[in-house]
Formats: C-alpha cells, sequence, structure tokens
C-alpha cells in the first residue's frame, strides 16, 4: 500500500514511527526536513518525488535502490541517467536524485528523493524538467507520482531477487564513475570498478584500496 502526506518532516522517519509492513510506501508533496547521507539536509520543495518505502536488509541496498529509481525515470527523459557510487542518480551534468537507506532493528526503509519539476533545488543539482524530460499530465500530485511510484517499487522488487554477481552487472553499466579521477576524504585516485560486495576499487598511488562508504567526487 503507497500512503500519500502532504507534508512531512521526513519520509524516512515517518515509514519508521508507522511500522508499516514491507513494501509499503509513503509519499510526501514535500519534506521540511528532508534527509540525506552522513545527517546532512536535502532540500525538498514541491514537484519533486520524495519517497519512502520499507524493504529487505541487504548490504548492497543503496545499490539496489539507485538503480531501481533510475530505471523507472529514465522513459520518462532523453537524457541518459546515471549513477554515481554509492548513492546519487546523475543527469545532463546535475543531480538528479538520491538514495537514503536506514535500518532500526529488523525494519530497513529505502528513502528515495528525485527533483522532477520547477528550480534545481541547490547548486550543482539539476530536475527531470530541466534535462528535458517531464511526466506525463495528471489532476493531481497523487495522479501524477503514482505511476512513477509503483514502477520504482516493482522494479527494486524484482531486483532485490537478483543474485549479487547478476545485480552488480546491471549496475555497473550505468556507474559514472569508472575510469574517472576521484577524491574522497583522506585520498585521491582513479575509479577502477565495483568490486563483488558493492565496494568501489580505486586506484590510488600507493596501491589498490576499496572504499565501502563516504562521499566520492570527480577530482
Amino acid at each position: 500500500m503507497i500512503y500519500w502526506l502532504e507534508s512531512v518532516d521526513s519520509t524516512n522517519r515517518c515509514l519508521f514511527a508507522r511500522r508499516l509492513p514491507r513494501w509499503d510506501a509513503l509519499v510526501a508533496r514535500e519534506q521540511t526536513a528532508g534527509r540525506g547521507r552522513r545527517g546532512r539536509s536535502w532540500e525538498s520543495p514541491v514537484g519533486g518525488l520524495y519517497m519512502s518505502v520499507v524493504v529487505e536488509n541487504d548490504s548492497l541496498l543503496p545499490l539496489r535502490a539507485g538503480l531501481a529509481a533510475r530505471d523507472a525515470l529514465q522513459p520518462h527523459c532523453s537524457v541518459r541517467i546515471g549513477l554515481k557510487w554509492p548513492n546519487d542518480l546523475l543527469c545532463a551534468g546535475g543531480k538528479l536524485g538520491g538514495i537514503l537507506c536506514e535500518i532500526d532493528g529488523e525494519l530497513a526503509v529505502a528513502g528515495i528523493g528525485l527533483n522532477l519539476a520547477g528550480e534545481p533545488p541547490i547548486e550543482g543539482a539539476t530536475t527531470l524538467e530541466a534535462a528535458g524530460g517531464s511526466l506525463p499530465p495528471a489532476a493531481n500530485w497523487q495522479a501524477r507520482l503514482e505511476p512513477l511510484t509503483t514502477a520504482i517499487i516493482a522494479r527494486l522488487r524484482e531486483l532485490v531477487r537478483l543474485p549479487a554477481p547478476e545485480f552488480l552487472a546491471r549496475y555497473r553499466v550505468h556507474e559514472q564513475l569508472l575510469g574517472q579521477p576521484v577524491a574522497w576524504e583522506g585520498g585521491r585516485g582513479t575509479a577502477l570498478a565495483v568490486g563483488d560486495d558493492g565496494a568501489l576499487e580505486v586506484r590510488t598511488a600507493d596501491g589498490t584500496e576499496r572504499l565501502h562508504a563516504g562521499e566520492v567526487s570527480l577530482a
């Protein structure tokens, strides 16, 4: 079941509070205190898709959720949508969306935020409309977002059933960092591959390093 709310502080926080069953989801028209990774704020004005879905815990969940969002959104945009390890969607040189997965006991939640319409919320971001895409018109915001929301959930259900090697083969096709010079806290190098455990493998001046979490940017 999908629950629709006009405004919440955070869809992840609200979903945890409700303790809903697996694959139930919550979508808000806006978030007043949206969160990104590492406690950062996530700008969530009216015009985006802000959703959270209850899922089974999986070490590859951020990558699976990112690919599910990418695959569901791509038919609505003629420009290629890519992924940036571990949790961003990129399009036309800007950040189109992000993933925040959280765990509370046995409950896992995948939060997905996508910039769809209007002005990009922050510098370095873009929107689906700015990239030349759009969702079909509809009578109201719920009707406009429901097909995309349903498609993301359906795609995520497919992807979580895939064995890690098969899933990662599909993910790597869309990863934008591979072969590029990158920087992270404490290091610089060249992104080589996404490993079989989902880690980002990078070549540095001292050899090969494996990153399991953290912010990575193009150097």
